[in-house]
């Protein structure tokens, strides 16, 4: 192992690694993998898998150092789980290189690899880390992430990698003359965008009370919880037609005692969406024990409308007992679809809802324990790209940040920063329409997957033949 190729990934390490932590860097990840790529063209694809577990152990201990904040343990045991990733990345594409001379198939050998393990690990609890490396570039490239969603710009990420590479190594011009292709594609996707539709203005009022998001806290200041809820639904109500609350953990079970905030929604003719725990069975406890995390919607003129979040945290146990339905709740006739904790994250969430006949969507969410990380930052990134998957105005709310209205574009119309107080005010529309995406769901794993098996199996097929000529002479 030459000094040249551990000088190469240490320097794709760093790529990667500047690419998610310095926002002015993030284009860093369209040549981060390059470095990797020129190290392993030399390599056994066992080296070349040692090569990929190097470099995924300390790039993937960069994007979930935020876990650490929670409990180092379960840090630990999900680098344990997604090291396999890289490894197996590594040595497929190793392996592609030395089996095929196939111009293209050299190119799309790190796509393939990359598709390969992504599918691979979307059968598993972990079914998002093979999209992590491309959710801070996707909202750049709406028309991509319309047609394909997050993993369509991963692709692409791949790809130009790829094409980078080979073109260094060989100097060979049809590799720069495909990743001038490849360029002009993402700059189209990136300026052709469709008009937003503006059919039924809804303005919404967003409050970020930033409240702390302590058990003990919560305890000890409920009145003053219950009491900023109410001054601010009294004073908002007049301007707003929806007055929308964070995830958090309510001092009541509003859900059975609903007379407080149904009066409220009346008397101000507004309505009132908020995210709090209910417990499972009624009288059962606020902190603890069996509970719904739950979505919870008050209008003037029907009775509450509940919404209960049917994927858990990662990584942890809270007692959350998960729900069966993903039924829109109403505001009058228009379909809104809510989004807690965890489920803007995944792209499939936000195709279900409109598959559900969502029109907007209304990730409620509560990152407090992360708020000296990145993670908040994340999740906003992600609810621009669900916007742009779905086609739908996506209204962001946390407690103590970040909160955003979206448009379907993937622009942020308003934002708020972090750990401060503040009311986002903005004007929101239904839309019906859907995307291709929506329609057809999350295609590029599985599709190269079964492209590179084909490639697999009939290596092995054609080698078996050769074999048993060579017997036969």
């Amino acid at each position: 192992m030459s000094y040249r190729n551990v000088g190469l990934l240490i320097l794709s390490l760093l790529l990667l690694i500047l690419s998610i932590w310095i926002p002015q860097l993030e284009f860093l990840i369209w040549i981060g993998f390059v470095p990797f790529f020129l190290a392993i063209q030399t390599w056994s694809p066992f080296k070349s898998l040692f090569a990929g577990l190097f470099l995924g152990a300390l790039f993937l201990s960069a994007l979930l150092y935020w876990i650490v904040y929670y409990e180092l343990r379960i840090f630990l045991i999900v680098i344990l789980l997604t090291l396999p990733f890289f490894s197996l990345f590594g040595f497929s594409v190793s392996w592609f290189w030395r089996r095929f001379k196939n111009h293209w198939i050299h190119i799309f050998a790190p796509p393939i690899s990359w598709s390969f393990a992504s599918f691979l690990y979307s059968l598993t609890p972990i079914n998002t880390i093979g999209d992590q490396i491309s959710f801070l570039q996707a909202p750049l490239f709406p028309g991509i992430v319309r047609i394909a969603g997050i993993s369509g710009v991963t692709f692409f990420i791949m790809l130009t990698n790829s094409l980078t590479a080979q073109w260094i190594a060989t100097r060979d011009k049809r590799f720069r003359n495909e990743l001038l292709i490849a360029v002009i594609m993402l700059g189209l996707s990136s300026i052709l965008l469709p008009q937003v539709s503006q059919s039924v203005p809804i303005k919404v009022a967003i409050v970020q009370h930033n409240f702390p998001i302590s058990p003990d806290w919560r305890s000890n200041h409920r009145r003053d919880i219950i009491t900023t809820y109410e001054k601010t639904i009294r004073e908002l109500g007049g301007t707003a037609d929806l007055i929308v609350f964070p995830q958090y953990g309510l001092p009541i079970d509003v859900l059975r005692e609903p007379k407080w905030l149904e009066g409220l929604a009346r008397l101000k003719n507004t309505s009132i969406l908020l995210g709090t725990y209910i417990p499972k069975l009624p009288g059962g406890s606020l902190e603890g024990g069996e509970r719904f995390d739950t979505a919870l919607l008050f209008t003037p003129n029907q009775s509450v409308q509940e919404y209960r979040a049917m994927t858990p945290p990662p990584f942890r146990r809270i007692g959350q007992v998960l729900g069966t339905e993903k039924k829109p709740l109403l505001l009058d006739d228009i379909k809104i679809g809510p989004m807690l904790c965890y489920e803007d994250v995944k792209s499939e969430e936000g195709k279900n809802w409109v598959k559900s006949e969502a029109e907007i969507l209304f990730p409620l969410s509560n990152p407090g324990h992360f708020l000296r990380t990145l993670l908040p930052k994340y999740h906003l990134f992600h609810d621009r790209i669900r916007a742009i998957e779905t086609n739908r105005y996506v209204v962001r709310v946390s407690p103590n940040g970040f909160s955003a209205i979206i448009d379907p574009n993937g622009k942020i119309i308003a934002q708020s920063e972090l750990n401060r107080e503040e009311i986002l005010k903005g004007t929101v529309y239904p839309s019906a329409q859907r995307t291709p995406f929506v329609k057809v769901g999350l295609v590029i794993h599985p599709f190269l997957t079964v492209i590179g098996l084909i490639l697999l199996f009939g290596n092995y097929v054609r080698d078996s033949i050769k074999r048993f000529a060579r017997r036969m002479r």
